[in-house]
């Protein structure tokens, strides 16, 4: 199986290589959104950068996670399903999106330090709370996906379904990101952990339940 998965991110990641044109297009979004910033602003605050922040992170998730299947031709989901488990294939995406989102939220912060400084950070809280967050968001926007791609509906199902699931990963998110930057002292800022590992935690169980039934669709 993890043989099948290694296989299977190795695919995509050659897919995206060849069609770059979305990656670079969010790329192209974060450049014009900061540079908007910079020349109307100037200077951003702690509040201020971490919604930024945050929209940004939304705004890259919808554009880069919802073509997880619509790149794939017609019916070769039948193909695959002969050569792997649909859990390997499950799997594969989940892993693959997590590390796309990963290399995007890493560019984007890089951005956010070269136009206007990055404040003071807890760093190791911010690299946990996006570590946990960007799992939800990519096991949630994953199985989204694929109903999208089942029902041809890509923008509208993912907007309209993607949206209140991920909801509660944004709110505890930047709530975390506030207590990294010392804007907001929170003394149980781990709850709000532990709501976004439990959030995982259901999405990739009921990703592991419905997945292969959905797939063989």
């Amino acid at each position: 199986m993890i043989r099948d998965i290694a296989t299977l991110i190795g695919k995509d990641l050659q897919s995206e290589w060849r069609n770059k044109q979305s990656i670079n297009g969010i790329l192209l979004y974060l450049f014009s959104t900061l540079l908007v910033l910079y020349y109307s602003l100037v200077k951003v605050e702690k509040f201020l950068w971490t919604g930024v922040f945050w929209i940004l992170i939304i705004f890259m998730s919808i554009n880069a996670l919802s073509a997880s299947f619509s790149r794939e031709v017609k019916g070769r989901h039948w193909y695959y399903y002969t050569l792997a488990h649909p859990l390997s294939f499950y799997f594969s995406k989940l892993i693959y999106n997590s590390i796309l989102l990963s290399v995007l939220t890493g560019i984007s912060l890089l951005m956010f330090q070269i136009f206007f400084t990055l404040p003071e950070i807890d760093w190791s809280l911010l690299g946990i709370t996006l570590f946990v967050s960007i799992i939800g968001i990519s096991a949630i926007f994953t199985f989204i996906a694929l109903i999208s791609n089942k029902t041809g509906d890509q923008s509208t199902l993912m907007s309209i379904l993607s949206t209140p699931l991920i909801f509660p990963i944004l709110m505890s998110g930047s709530r975390l990101s506030m207590v990294s930057l010392h804007i907001l002292a929170d003394s149980a800022y781990r709850t709000d952990l532990i709501t976004i590992i439990a959030i995982d935690t259901l999405a990739i169980a009921l990703s592991i339940i419905l997945f292969p039934i959905l797939w063989r669709d």
